[in-house]
């Protein structure tokens, strides 16, 4: 099983990575991080295929695949 795991001091809250995951388990969170982004979440982790694709997009390296 798959997880993306997602760095929330380091995401900028670009939404790259919820564009790109073809699962769609990405979603903007409601909470900010402590430099004011509200920062995504991954969420339905049971569905992560493993794929990449939100690790591979993102600018700042915020999300590693598991």
């Amino acid at each position: 099983m798959s997880e993306a795991i997602v760095d929330r001091e380091l995401c900028k809250g670009c939404l790259l990575c919820t564009a790109m995951c073809p699962k769609g388990l990405l979603e903007q969170g409601g909470e900010y991080n402590s430099f004011g982004f509200y920062a995504v979440l991954a969420v339905r982790q049971d569905e992560c295929t493993g794929c990449g694709m939100c690790s591979l997009i993102c600018p700042d390296g915020a999300i590693d695949v598991v």
